[in-house]
């Protein structure tokens, strides 16, 4: 089976005690180990608001860039364990080869 380079964007919600980027890294970085992926770059590309906001009161986000490397599948797997995670609030996984 090939492997891929991905890069994930990750949008978390930074309101509340355990919406620290700091506790969410291991937890997302673990998540993607589950669905067959190796993370070899973490990248915390800080807070920011959203020019057009889905939740009324989720107006800004912490954005977080994972670079991802797996099989075609991968991208797929993470997408659906992170849609449970509450803290999560936007995922885009781009193919980066």
């Amino acid at each position: 089976m090939t492997t891929r380079n991905y890069s994930a964007t990750i949008v978390i919600d930074p309101s509340g005690s355990d919406g620290s980027s700091s506790e969410m890294i291991p937890k997302i970085s673990e998540i993607i180990a589950q669905s067959e992926g190796e993370v070899s770059k973490v990248t915390e590309l800080g807070q920011h608001d959203f020019a057009y906001p889905v939740k009324k009161n989720l107006i800004r986000g912490t954005f977080l860039q994972f670079d991802i490397t797996g099989s075609s599948k991968t991208p797929d797997k993470i997408k659906e364990k992170l849609r449970l995670e509450k803290k999560v609030d936007r995922v885009l996984i781009e193919c980066s080869n």
